[in-house]
């Protein structure tokens, strides 16, 4: 996604606002990219928008390093019931997110001050 002179890399999660997911699996290859980012979309069981969670840095300014953070599984197992590891994706914390009530807000974390 792109405004003016700042190109984002944004993965896309969901979760419905009593959904129990407390985590997710980010690709490592966004650290790669510039001014990558997770936003995380909160909806009520009706689909309708709640708020954002938001995991990145500034416009221009790479992904915050989570290299160091728990390797993802697969969330199926195999034929024997084993849930092999994910090497190139990292489980991030509900908690390493900012939450943020607004989509004009959101707007601002992607592209910085707007007109």
């Amino acid at each position: 996604m792109g405004y003016r002179n700042v190109t984002r890399h944004i993965q896309f999660k969901t979760k419905t606002v009593d959904g129990q997911t407390d985590a997710v699996r980010i690709n490592v290859r966004l650290m790669d990219k510039p001014s990558g980012c997770v936003l995380w979309i909160v909806v009520t069981p009706d689909l309708v928008f709640d708020h954002y969670l938001w995991f990145g840095g500034e416009p221009g300014e790479p992904l915050p390093d989570i290299s160091a953070n728990m390797i993802a599984k697969h969330s199926k197992g195999t034929s024997l019931g084993k849930k092999n590891e994910r090497p190139m994706h990292r489980v991030i914390a509900r908690g390493k997110f900012e939450r943020i009530q607004a989509l004009d807000l959101i707007l601002g974390k992607l592209f910085g001050q707007l007109p």
